[in-house]
Protein backbone atom coordinates (compact mmCIF):
# COMPACT_ATOMS: atom_id res chain seq x y z
CA UNK A 1 0.00 0.00 0.00
CA UNK A 2 1.37 3.32 -0.84
CA UNK A 3 1.84 6.03 1.67
CA UNK A 4 1.28 9.58 0.09
CA UNK A 5 3.22 12.00 2.62
CA UNK A 6 2.33 14.92 1.30
CA UNK A 7 1.86 18.40 3.21
CA UNK A 8 -1.30 17.55 5.46
CA UNK A 9 0.01 14.15 6.27
CA UNK A 10 3.77 15.95 7.51
CA UNK A 11 1.43 18.28 9.52
CA UNK A 12 -0.37 15.70 10.80
CA UNK A 13 2.77 13.99 12.11
CA UNK A 14 3.66 17.02 13.61
CA UNK A 15 0.69 17.49 15.74
CA UNK A 16 1.16 14.18 17.32
CA UNK A 17 4.43 14.66 17.94
CA UNK A 18 3.77 17.74 19.64
CA UNK A 19 1.42 16.23 22.45
CA UNK A 20 3.63 13.64 22.81
CA UNK A 21 6.51 16.06 23.68
CA UNK A 22 3.98 17.40 26.38
CA UNK A 23 2.70 13.56 27.32
CA UNK A 24 5.87 12.22 27.88
CA UNK A 25 7.11 15.53 29.83
CA UNK A 26 4.63 15.17 32.85
CA UNK A 27 5.70 11.90 34.15
CA UNK A 28 9.73 12.40 34.87
CA UNK A 29 8.28 16.21 36.43
CA UNK A 30 5.82 14.84 38.92
CA UNK A 31 8.75 14.57 41.35
CA UNK A 32 10.20 17.38 40.76
CA UNK A 33 7.31 19.11 41.28
CA UNK A 34 6.28 17.45 44.69
CA UNK A 35 9.57 18.12 46.16
CA UNK A 36 9.72 21.92 44.70
CA UNK A 37 6.26 22.24 46.23
CA UNK A 38 6.92 20.06 49.34
CA UNK A 39 3.69 18.01 48.09
CA UNK A 40 3.53 14.31 48.92
CA UNK A 41 4.48 11.75 46.41
CA UNK A 42 1.10 10.04 46.47
CA UNK A 43 -0.51 13.59 46.81
CA UNK A 44 1.50 14.55 43.73
CA UNK A 45 -0.24 11.39 41.62
CA UNK A 46 -2.74 13.83 41.05
CA UNK A 47 -1.32 15.42 38.79
CA UNK A 48 -1.58 11.83 36.30
CA UNK A 49 -5.25 12.38 37.26
CA UNK A 50 -5.43 15.83 36.04
CA UNK A 51 -4.08 14.75 32.81
CA UNK A 52 -6.44 11.85 32.30
CA UNK A 53 -8.84 14.46 32.62
CA UNK A 54 -8.04 16.09 30.37
CA UNK A 55 -8.18 13.51 27.62
CA UNK A 56 -11.66 12.84 28.59
CA UNK A 57 -12.93 16.35 28.50
CA UNK A 58 -10.94 16.18 24.41
CA UNK A 59 -12.59 13.35 23.78
CA UNK A 60 -16.43 14.31 25.08
CA UNK A 61 -16.16 18.18 23.87
CA UNK A 62 -13.67 17.25 20.66
CA UNK A 63 -16.49 16.59 17.83
CA UNK A 64 -18.41 19.65 19.20
CA UNK A 65 -15.09 22.21 18.41
CA UNK A 66 -14.14 19.91 15.19
CA UNK A 67 -17.97 20.20 13.42
CA UNK A 68 -18.06 23.70 14.36
CA UNK A 69 -14.42 24.62 12.98
CA UNK A 70 -13.09 21.96 11.72
CA UNK A 71 -9.89 19.93 11.98
CA UNK A 72 -7.39 22.09 11.24
CA UNK A 73 -8.97 25.40 13.05
CA UNK A 74 -9.43 22.54 15.87
CA UNK A 75 -5.75 22.10 15.78
CA UNK A 76 -4.87 25.44 16.36
CA UNK A 77 -6.72 25.79 18.90
CA UNK A 78 -5.67 22.64 20.69
CA UNK A 79 -1.85 24.15 20.06
CA UNK A 80 -2.43 27.30 22.02
CA UNK A 81 -4.77 25.80 24.92
CA UNK A 82 -1.50 23.79 25.02
CA UNK A 83 1.15 26.57 25.16
CA UNK A 84 -1.37 28.51 28.00
CA UNK A 85 -1.14 25.62 30.18
CA UNK A 86 2.59 24.87 30.09
CA UNK A 87 3.17 28.55 30.55
CA UNK A 88 1.35 28.63 33.31
CA UNK A 89 2.30 25.25 34.80
CA UNK A 90 5.92 27.36 34.70
CA UNK A 91 4.70 30.11 36.49
CA UNK A 92 2.45 28.88 39.28
CA UNK A 93 3.87 28.04 42.70
CA UNK A 94 0.60 26.23 44.29
CA UNK A 95 -0.54 22.74 43.68
CA UNK A 96 -3.52 23.26 43.18
CA UNK A 97 -2.56 25.34 40.36
CA UNK A 98 -0.56 23.17 38.58
CA UNK A 99 -3.42 20.52 38.25
CA UNK A 100 -5.45 23.56 36.60
CA UNK A 101 -2.58 24.36 34.21
CA UNK A 102 -1.92 20.12 33.07
CA UNK A 103 -5.94 19.80 33.09
CA UNK A 104 -5.64 22.85 30.60
CA UNK A 105 -2.73 21.38 28.85
CA UNK A 106 -4.04 18.25 28.32
CA UNK A 107 -7.92 18.96 27.55
CA UNK A 108 -6.61 20.91 24.58
CA UNK A 109 -3.44 19.37 23.65
CA UNK A 110 -4.76 15.88 23.50
CA UNK A 111 -7.10 17.47 21.00
CA UNK A 112 -3.77 17.21 18.34
CA UNK A 113 -3.60 13.62 18.66
CA UNK A 114 -7.46 13.07 18.46
CA UNK A 115 -6.78 15.29 15.18
CA UNK A 116 -3.90 13.89 13.78
CA UNK A 117 -4.67 9.77 14.07
CA UNK A 118 -8.13 10.55 12.75
CA UNK A 119 -7.19 12.83 9.47
CA UNK A 120 -4.58 9.99 8.99
CA UNK A 121 -7.50 7.22 9.07
CA UNK A 122 -9.45 9.64 6.40
CA UNK A 123 -6.13 10.51 4.13
CA UNK A 124 -4.83 7.55 3.59
CA UNK A 125 -7.87 4.59 3.68
CA UNK A 126 -6.11 1.25 3.31
CA UNK A 127 -2.58 2.56 4.32
CA UNK A 128 -4.08 4.53 7.24
CA UNK A 129 -2.84 1.80 10.36
CA UNK A 130 0.83 2.35 8.51
CA UNK A 131 0.46 6.10 8.25
CA UNK A 132 -0.67 5.80 12.34
CA UNK A 133 2.25 3.72 13.29
CA UNK A 134 4.75 5.81 11.17
CA UNK A 135 3.35 9.10 12.89
CA UNK A 136 3.45 6.95 16.92
CA UNK A 137 6.77 6.34 15.61
CA UNK A 138 7.81 10.06 15.47
CA UNK A 139 6.13 11.11 18.34
CA UNK A 140 7.40 8.53 20.43
CA UNK A 141 11.75 9.86 19.50
CA UNK A 142 10.03 13.16 20.02
CA UNK A 143 9.07 12.08 23.64
CA UNK A 144 12.49 10.89 24.25
CA UNK A 145 13.61 13.96 24.13
CA UNK A 146 11.21 15.36 27.17
CA UNK A 147 13.16 13.87 29.91
CA UNK A 148 16.65 14.55 28.30
CA UNK A 149 15.41 18.76 28.53
CA UNK A 150 14.21 17.82 32.11
CA UNK A 151 17.50 16.34 33.17
CA UNK A 152 19.51 19.29 31.02
CA UNK A 153 17.86 22.46 32.36
CA UNK A 154 17.78 20.71 35.97
CA UNK A 155 21.33 19.85 35.62
CA UNK A 156 22.09 23.35 34.34
CA UNK A 157 20.69 24.52 37.70
CA UNK A 158 17.54 26.37 36.62
CA UNK A 159 15.04 24.04 37.82
CA UNK A 160 12.31 22.18 35.69
CA UNK A 161 10.13 25.28 34.70
CA UNK A 162 12.29 26.06 31.84
CA UNK A 163 11.43 22.59 29.97
CA UNK A 164 7.96 23.83 30.38
CA UNK A 165 8.53 27.03 28.50
CA UNK A 166 10.05 25.11 25.57
CA UNK A 167 6.95 23.17 25.28
CA UNK A 168 5.09 26.29 25.07
CA UNK A 169 7.59 27.62 22.55
CA UNK A 170 6.96 24.24 20.54
CA UNK A 171 3.13 24.64 20.79
CA UNK A 172 3.07 27.99 19.64
CA UNK A 173 5.41 27.49 16.21
CA UNK A 174 2.85 24.62 15.51
CA UNK A 175 0.08 26.88 16.12
CA UNK A 176 1.60 29.06 13.19
CA UNK A 177 2.86 26.74 10.67
CA UNK A 178 -1.15 25.43 11.27
CA UNK A 179 -2.07 28.44 9.63
CA UNK A 180 -0.20 27.94 6.62
CA UNK A 181 -0.24 23.87 6.42
CA UNK A 182 -3.69 22.13 7.35
CA UNK A 183 -3.99 19.11 8.30
CA UNK A 184 -6.85 16.83 6.09
CA UNK A 185 -10.20 17.60 6.49
CA UNK A 186 -11.65 14.40 4.80
CA UNK A 187 -10.53 11.80 2.42
CA UNK A 188 -8.71 13.11 -0.85
CA UNK A 189 -10.31 14.77 -4.06
CA UNK A 190 -9.45 11.54 -5.69
CA UNK A 191 -10.66 8.99 -2.87
CA UNK A 192 -13.34 6.67 -3.94
CA UNK A 193 -15.38 8.46 -1.63
CA UNK A 194 -14.82 11.48 -2.33
CA UNK A 195 -16.78 15.38 -1.69
CA UNK A 196 -17.67 15.08 -5.49
CA UNK A 197 -20.14 11.89 -5.06
CA UNK A 198 -20.05 11.33 -1.15
CA UNK A 199 -19.47 13.01 2.11
CA UNK A 200 -17.86 10.00 4.60
CA UNK A 201 -16.61 11.08 7.85
CA UNK A 202 -16.57 14.81 7.69
CA UNK A 203 -17.15 16.94 10.24
CA UNK A 204 -20.80 18.15 9.63
CA UNK A 205 -21.91 14.13 9.19
CA UNK A 206 -19.47 12.99 11.89
CA UNK A 207 -21.87 13.56 14.49
CA UNK A 208 -24.83 11.73 13.89
CA UNK A 209 -26.19 9.68 16.61
CA UNK A 210 -26.59 6.43 14.91
CA UNK A 211 -24.83 3.78 16.90
CA UNK A 212 -21.37 1.88 15.90
CA UNK A 213 -21.32 -1.54 15.19
CA UNK A 214 -20.72 -3.96 18.07
CA UNK A 215 -17.64 -4.41 16.48
CA UNK A 216 -16.36 -0.99 17.63
CA UNK A 217 -17.04 -1.05 21.15
CA UNK A 218 -15.19 -4.97 21.43
CA UNK A 219 -11.75 -3.86 20.04
CA UNK A 220 -12.07 -0.62 22.47
CA UNK A 221 -11.28 -3.32 24.97
CA UNK A 222 -7.81 -4.15 22.72
CA UNK A 223 -7.10 -0.37 22.93
CA UNK A 224 -7.71 -0.16 26.60
CA UNK A 225 -5.46 -3.05 26.90
CA UNK A 226 -2.35 -1.62 25.16
CA UNK A 227 -3.05 1.86 27.33
CA UNK A 228 -3.43 -0.11 30.37
CA UNK A 229 -0.19 -2.13 30.00
CA UNK A 230 1.64 0.64 29.49
CA UNK A 231 0.61 3.21 31.82
CA UNK A 232 0.82 1.02 34.65
CA UNK A 233 4.66 0.41 33.64
CA UNK A 234 5.49 3.86 33.50
CA UNK A 235 3.81 4.50 36.61
CA UNK A 236 5.22 1.44 38.72
CA UNK A 237 7.86 -0.69 36.79
CA UNK A 238 10.20 1.31 38.57
CA UNK A 239 8.96 -0.26 42.06
CA UNK A 240 9.01 -4.06 40.43
CA UNK A 241 12.79 -3.50 39.37
CA UNK A 242 13.56 -2.19 42.50
CA UNK A 243 11.51 -4.83 44.57
CA UNK A 244 13.65 -7.77 42.52
CA UNK A 245 16.79 -6.81 41.59
CA UNK A 246 17.44 -4.50 44.94
CA UNK A 247 18.29 -1.47 42.74
CA UNK A 248 17.06 2.15 44.68
CA UNK A 249 13.95 3.16 43.44
CA UNK A 250 15.52 6.50 41.25
CA UNK A 251 17.96 3.92 39.13
CA UNK A 252 15.07 1.44 38.83
CA UNK A 253 12.96 4.85 37.53
CA UNK A 254 15.46 6.17 35.49
CA UNK A 255 15.78 2.31 33.86
CA UNK A 256 12.26 2.73 32.37
CA UNK A 257 13.87 5.15 30.04
CA UNK A 258 15.13 1.56 28.27
CA UNK A 259 11.04 0.68 27.57
CA UNK A 260 10.69 3.94 26.19
CA UNK A 261 13.54 3.61 23.70
CA UNK A 262 11.94 0.02 22.73
CA UNK A 263 8.64 1.86 22.25
CA UNK A 264 10.61 4.27 19.59
CA UNK A 265 11.98 1.13 17.91
CA UNK A 266 9.70 -0.94 17.57
CA UNK A 267 7.36 2.35 16.10
CA UNK A 268 10.12 3.09 13.83
CA UNK A 269 10.04 -0.52 12.83
CA UNK A 270 6.83 -0.97 12.96
CA UNK A 271 5.94 1.36 9.75
CA UNK A 272 7.21 -1.04 7.25
CA UNK A 273 5.61 -4.01 8.99
CA UNK A 274 2.46 -2.71 8.29
CA UNK A 275 2.55 -2.33 5.16
CA UNK A 276 4.06 -6.59 4.84
CA UNK A 277 2.07 -8.04 7.82
CA UNK A 278 -1.98 -7.40 7.85
CA UNK A 279 -2.97 -5.54 10.98
CA UNK A 280 -3.69 -8.09 13.54
CA UNK A 281 -0.78 -10.69 12.87
CA UNK A 282 0.85 -7.61 14.04
CA UNK A 283 -1.22 -6.87 17.02
CA UNK A 284 -0.92 -10.89 18.23
CA UNK A 285 2.48 -10.09 17.34
CA UNK A 286 3.02 -7.57 19.93
CA UNK A 287 0.95 -9.08 22.68
CA UNK A 288 3.49 -12.07 22.60
CA UNK A 289 6.40 -9.75 22.84
CA UNK A 290 5.18 -7.38 24.85
CA UNK A 291 4.06 -10.52 27.13
CA UNK A 292 7.61 -12.20 27.18
CA UNK A 293 9.43 -9.03 27.82
CA UNK A 294 7.29 -8.43 30.56
CA UNK A 295 7.37 -12.00 32.07
CA UNK A 296 11.53 -11.51 31.86
CA UNK A 297 11.05 -8.31 34.18
CA UNK A 298 8.44 -9.80 36.49
CA UNK A 299 11.30 -13.06 37.34
CA UNK A 300 14.53 -11.83 37.06
CA UNK A 301 16.65 -10.71 40.09
CA UNK A 302 19.12 -9.40 37.36
CA UNK A 303 19.42 -5.80 36.62
CA UNK A 304 20.82 -6.15 33.30
CA UNK A 305 18.55 -8.76 32.16
CA UNK A 306 15.77 -6.64 33.56
CA UNK A 307 17.01 -3.77 31.49
CA UNK A 308 16.82 -6.49 28.44
CA UNK A 309 13.34 -7.29 29.40
CA UNK A 310 11.92 -3.81 29.25
CA UNK A 311 13.26 -3.44 26.18
CA UNK A 312 11.75 -6.20 24.69
CA UNK A 313 8.60 -4.99 26.43
CA UNK A 314 8.65 -1.59 25.20
CA UNK A 315 9.05 -3.61 21.35
CA UNK A 316 6.23 -5.33 22.12
CA UNK A 317 4.09 -2.44 23.26
CA UNK A 318 5.11 0.11 20.47
CA UNK A 319 2.93 -0.88 18.19
CA UNK A 320 -0.38 -2.05 20.19
CA UNK A 321 -1.59 1.41 20.73
CA UNK A 322 -1.53 2.87 17.32
CA UNK A 323 -2.66 -0.37 15.74
CA UNK A 324 -5.56 -1.31 18.01
CA UNK A 325 -6.80 2.55 17.85
CA UNK A 326 -6.57 1.91 13.89
CA UNK A 327 -8.66 -1.09 14.44
CA UNK A 328 -11.32 0.17 16.19
CA UNK A 329 -11.20 3.29 13.55
CA UNK A 330 -11.66 0.99 10.99
CA UNK A 331 -14.85 -0.67 12.81
CA UNK A 332 -15.86 3.03 13.00
CA UNK A 333 -18.60 2.89 10.61
CA UNK A 334 -16.81 5.59 8.80
CA UNK A 335 -16.88 8.18 11.46
CA UNK A 336 -13.52 8.90 12.20
CA UNK A 337 -13.80 12.18 14.24
CA UNK A 338 -16.28 10.49 16.55
CA UNK A 339 -14.55 7.33 16.64
CA UNK A 340 -11.06 9.06 18.24
CA UNK A 341 -13.15 11.42 20.31
CA UNK A 342 -14.61 7.93 22.26
CA UNK A 343 -10.78 6.81 21.47
CA UNK A 344 -9.50 9.50 23.69
CA UNK A 345 -12.63 9.27 26.41
CA UNK A 346 -11.20 5.68 27.25
CA UNK A 347 -7.87 6.14 27.36
CA UNK A 348 -7.62 9.26 29.58
CA UNK A 349 -10.36 6.80 31.69
CA UNK A 350 -7.72 3.86 31.39
CA UNK A 351 -4.94 6.50 32.30
CA UNK A 352 -6.50 7.55 35.45
CA UNK A 353 -7.67 4.27 36.45
CA UNK A 354 -5.16 1.70 35.74
CA UNK A 355 -1.93 3.15 38.15
CA UNK A 356 -4.17 3.71 40.86
CA UNK A 357 -6.04 -0.24 40.00
CA UNK A 358 -2.48 -1.78 39.97
CA UNK A 359 -1.29 0.60 43.13
CA UNK A 360 -4.40 -0.98 45.36
CA UNK A 361 -3.91 -4.50 43.97
CA UNK A 362 -0.59 -4.31 44.97
CA UNK A 363 -0.57 -2.82 48.39
CA UNK A 364 -3.20 -5.72 49.11
CA UNK A 365 -1.30 -8.59 47.22
CA UNK A 366 2.25 -7.28 46.71
CA UNK A 367 3.99 -5.73 44.05
CA UNK A 368 4.86 -9.11 42.63
CA UNK A 369 1.18 -10.52 42.58
CA UNK A 370 -0.14 -6.91 41.81
CA UNK A 371 1.67 -7.10 38.68
CA UNK A 372 -0.34 -10.20 37.19
CA UNK A 373 -3.11 -7.31 35.80
CA UNK A 374 -0.63 -6.72 33.43
CA UNK A 375 -0.58 -10.03 31.85
CA UNK A 376 -4.42 -9.87 31.97
CA UNK A 377 -5.05 -6.90 30.55
CA UNK A 378 -2.40 -8.21 27.20
CA UNK A 379 -4.33 -11.18 27.17
CA UNK A 380 -7.83 -9.60 27.64
CA UNK A 381 -6.91 -7.50 24.32
CA UNK A 382 -5.93 -10.34 22.62
CA UNK A 383 -9.44 -11.91 22.88
CA UNK A 384 -10.76 -8.61 22.46
CA UNK A 385 -9.48 -8.87 18.88
CA UNK A 386 -10.33 -12.00 18.11
CA UNK A 387 -13.99 -11.34 18.91
CA UNK A 388 -13.54 -8.12 17.00
CA UNK A 389 -11.92 -9.29 14.17
CA UNK A 390 -10.56 -7.36 11.62
CA UNK A 391 -12.27 -4.52 9.76
CA UNK A 392 -13.50 -4.64 6.52
CA UNK A 393 -11.52 -2.87 3.78
CA UNK A 394 -14.25 -1.30 2.04
CA UNK A 395 -16.89 1.30 3.50
CA UNK A 396 -19.51 0.19 5.51
CA UNK A 397 -22.81 -0.22 3.88
CA UNK A 398 -24.94 2.39 6.47
CA UNK A 399 -22.58 5.45 5.38
CA UNK A 400 -24.72 8.52 4.70
CA UNK A 401 -24.11 9.43 1.06
CA UNK A 402 -24.70 13.39 -0.47
CA UNK A 403 -24.56 13.58 -3.80
CA UNK A 404 -24.37 16.88 -5.60
CA UNK A 405 -27.98 18.15 -7.14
Amino acid sequence: MHLDRDAGTRMAYVTLATWAFFLYFVGPVTPLIAEQLAVPLQTAGMIGVALAAGLVLSGALGPLLILRVGRTRTAIIAALGLACGTLLLAVVASFPAVLAAVLLASATGSLLMNVAMAALADRHGPAGPRAITEANALAAWVGLTSPLLIGLVVGLGWGWRPASVVIAVVALAVAGILTRVPVPEGPPPDHALSAADTIVAAPQDDTTDAAFPVRFYVSLVAVIAAAGAEISLSFWGGVLIAEHTGTDLAAATAMLSVMIGGIAVGRTAGSGLARRFPVTTLVYASLVVALAGFLVVWITPDVVVAAGGLFLTGLGLALLFPLTSSIALGHGAGRSDRAIAIISVVIGITMGAAPFALGAVAAAVGVTTGFLIVPALLLAGAAALWLAGAPSPSPEPSVTTRHRG
